[in-house]
């Protein structure tokens, strides 16, 4: 007596019988669908882990800083499963699901963007200028080059890091600067790095400024900036680094956790201060990391990114290796401005570029 087909299999062999050209992969089909639904779920657990753990360990740093690239190298895996099995519902499903997750992460915002606001306009260039050592991508002057680019952005105020007082006394000679300067710890000379914020022309001018500490000693540069009875604040960050003066990428494993919580502290301590300015503010510098992590999400529920909702493309300020572009320099605004767009100048002056943003700032 013969055993009864299973009707799962009968079902398989009438589809078969009336489409003889589909294919699906079979049992090895089933179980290359089942890893790829495994693969989306775990990026889309890295997603929501980023985004909530203020002190992740090493590998998930790296991980959120590499999410777009992984994203896009998923949906690049999940076409060509789709073209080994054609008949397959699961990869096109995949595909519109991560294709809908990436807009959501990181297509542009419109909530604040309106050309037509009348207001104060605010043009505000944030650059980290890495010392001014290693010359230029062309091997020229690298003062001159800062002092180019600045020209060509044409912005009305300027926040800098890894500037020392030399630095802006040089570029003060020939530019409009008006700054207030910090190295970031106490102590030292004119030759140590720190930050500035700083007027450029006459539009604004610079009422007052000074070094402010986090938690520790490690400073950032609070400013009030004014024009007629209008003002409004003006902080430069850069926020703890993997390790001054080596490459803070390749550092991620030995210490990340630590200086990711530092991180996260210091961007509580600023929204803590934030919120009990009387007047309008823009926190601008380099916050080394992308805006998938934690405190950056922490940011966004408080501030708007002036990139996200003006900018358009990947922004990229820094290349991983020299090779992947990454953001990690941002100018955050409250909501008592609008911005009208924003934008990365390609300039060869440091290892990082520089971010100009437009903005109008509402007055009563």
């Amino acid at each position: 007596m013969s055993t009864p087909t299973p009707v799962s299999e009968l079902d398989e062999r009438v589809v078969q019988a009336r489409n003889p050209h589909r294919f699906d992969g079979g049992r090895l089909g089933h179980l290359v669908n089942v890893l790829c639904v495994a693969a989306v779920i775990g990026f889309l657990l890295v997603v929501s882990a980023g985004r909530v753990d203020h002190a992740p360990p090493s590998w998930l740093i790296a991980t959120v800083t590499l999410l777009p690239y992984l994203l896009a190298s998923g949906l690049g895996s999940l076409f060509c499963v789709w073209v080994f099995l054609p008949d397959s519902r699961v990869p096109p499903f995949l595909i519109t699901a991560l294709s809908i997750s990436g807009l959501a992460l990181w297509g542009p915002g419109w909530s604040v963007h309106d050309s037509s606001e009348v207001g104060e306009p605010v043009r505000i260039l944030s650059w980290n200028l890495r010392r001014l050592w290693g010359g230029p991508d062309d091997g020229g002057d690298a003062v001159q080059c800062v002092i180019n680019a600045i020209r060509a952005a044409d912005p009305q105020l300027v926040s800098l890091q890894e500037v020392s007082a030399d630095d802006i006394a040089a570029l003060s000679k020939v530019l409009d600067l008006d700054c207030a300067h910090t190295t970031y710890l106490p102590g030292g000379g004119s030759s140590k790095g720190g930050l500035a914020s700083c007027t450029l022309g006459g539009d604004w001018s610079l009422r007052s400024g000074g070094a402010q500490s986090f938690s520790d000693d490690w400073r950032y540069v609070f400013s009030e900036v004014e024009r007629g009875d209008v003002v409004f604040n003006v902080l430069t960050v850069h926020l703890h680094p993997y390790e001054l003066g080596m490459r803070r990428w390749i550092e991620v494993p030995r210490h990340g956790e630590a200086v990711q919580q530092a991180q996260s502290d210091q961007t509580a301590l600023l929204l803590e201060r934030v919120a009990k300015f009387a007047d309008p503010t823009l926190v601008a510098g380099d916050f080394n990391s992308t805006r998938d992590a934690a405190l950056h999400v922490s940011l966004r529920e408080h501030l708007f990114d002036a990139w996200e909702m003006g900018g358009v493309g990947f922004g990229g300020t820094v290349k991983l290796m020299g090779v992947a572009p990454l953001r990690v320099d941002y100018v955050y605004a409250t909501r008592d401005f609008t911005i009208h767009g924003s934008r990365v100048p390609g300039v060869g002056c440091s290892d990082h570029q520089p971010v100009v943003s437009e903005l109008v700032l509402h007055v009563p």
